[in-house]
């Protein structure tokens, strides 16, 4: 892919002189390459958030890359974009030339890279071994693409972090996840890859799958899209699970607690603590369900609404209160591709028949 030219494209929509050609052919390589989109999402958000509230986008402009310059000249980088400012008084948008923004666009892009590449938290002592150690989070309504020094690419989702060793050497490279990640692990026959979790471990030489672990979930999931994982529950360690392409793995964390507590599975619950099935495509377009959001899509696939109500409160930063059990377990299905907070609830609502009401940050759902 020539990224001379996806860049060009972006510029081209971003002042409005794109023609609808050249609008699908950008539609077409964000498809193809997902990666792109987290840094296109940010671009976008640098140039609304920086220009079309500023009176002048040229002052906005130079204002922004003297931030960029800063962040890149410190010893600690920040993921998140700080908070957009706003202006006392608003006035007429000016134009903005294409020969300038398609510079402040590739400028701002090969920040981006090397932010990407670099995006960390500060160095911390490990309390066992006392190696510093890299940690990547994400805020609710926001994503990152980072890549780890191996060259291993990590999609991290809304509300997750990912820490690893800082020179990430030794016999094996581990990381540890709370969230989810989307992972493409380069291939080192002599040095597995490890993913620790609250609930499970995986191991993999190289390959390409989802790991789901939030900690106020009730399941773990893994879902391997190529290659071969080897999963170990960590409360049982001599039981290895084998999964290959195109199969998930969902792990019950209430058992796990209970079985760690010596108690019985019969005392557990009455569902099984594992659950061996397909990942699910999208008949469409044949996309993987489960990795939607690396695409910035939202998905609910016969999920129970207590379930959705988790994701829609990540994905759009907000509180989000359900009335009624039966209409917790409610199940829905349903995909969203750039939809905004009302328009997601109003489908809901249509599909479900309920009622609901927003207020600022917070959703309340009720029969």
């Amino acid at each position: 892919m020539n990224e001379e030219r996806f860049w060009l494209l972006v510029s081209l929509k971003l002042s409005g002189e794109a023609s609808p050609a050249e609008i699908a052919e950008l539609e077409n390589l964000l498809l193809q390459n997902p990666g792109l989109g987290m840094r296109t999402e940010l671009v976008n958000g640098i140039w609304n958030s920086h220009a079309t509230h500023d009176f002048n986008k040229e002052a906005a402009f130079n204002r922004h890359m003297q931030r960029l310059s800063n962040h890149l000249s410190e010893p600690v980088l920040q993921y998140e974009m700080e908070e957009p400012e706003i202006e006392a008084i608003e006035t007429e948008r000016t134009s903005f030339p294409l020969r300038r923004l398609v510079y402040w666009l590739s400028g701002v892009a090969a920040s981006l890279l090397v932010v990407f590449f670099l995006l960390k938290s500060r160095p911390e002592a490990d309390n066992s071994s006392g190696i510093a150690k890299n940690t990547v989070t994400t805020k609710r309504g926001s994503k990152s693409n980072i890549q780890l020094p191996d060259g291993t690419q990590v999609w991290l989702n809304a509300d997750s972090k990912i820490s690893y060793n800082e020179k990430f050497q030794g016999a094996i490279r581990e990381v540890h996840l709370s969230g989810e990640a989307f992972f493409d692990v380069v291939r080192d026959e002599s040095r597995p890859f490890i993913i620790h979790t609250n609930s499970i471990d995986v191991k993999v030489l190289g390959t390409s799958f989802n790991v789901r672990s939030y900690e106020n979930e009730k399941k773990t999931e893994t879902s391997l899209i190529h290659g071969s994982v080897e999963i170990t529950l960590r409360c049982s360690p001599d039981k290895k699970i084998i999964l290959k392409p195109n199969e998930k793995l969902i792990v019950q964390n209430d058992e796990l607690q209970i079985i760690g507590g010596k108690a019985s599975t019969q005392e557990a619950s009455k569902q099984p603590l594992l659950t061996l099935s397909r990942i699910n495509y999208q008949k469409k377009d044949s996309s993987v369900v489960e990795t939607l959001w690396v695409k910035n899509k939202l998905a609910f696939d016969g999920e129970a609404f207590e379930d959705i109500a988790l994701k829609i409160e990540r994905w759009f930063d907000v509180k989000v209160n359900i009335s009624g059990d039966k209409l917790k377990k409610t199940p829905f299905t349903a995909f969203f591709d750039g939809e905004n907070l009302q328009q997601v609830m109003e489908a809901l609502r249509i599909t479900g028949n309920f009622n609901y009401y927003i207020d600022k940050k917070e959703v309340t759902i009720y029969p």
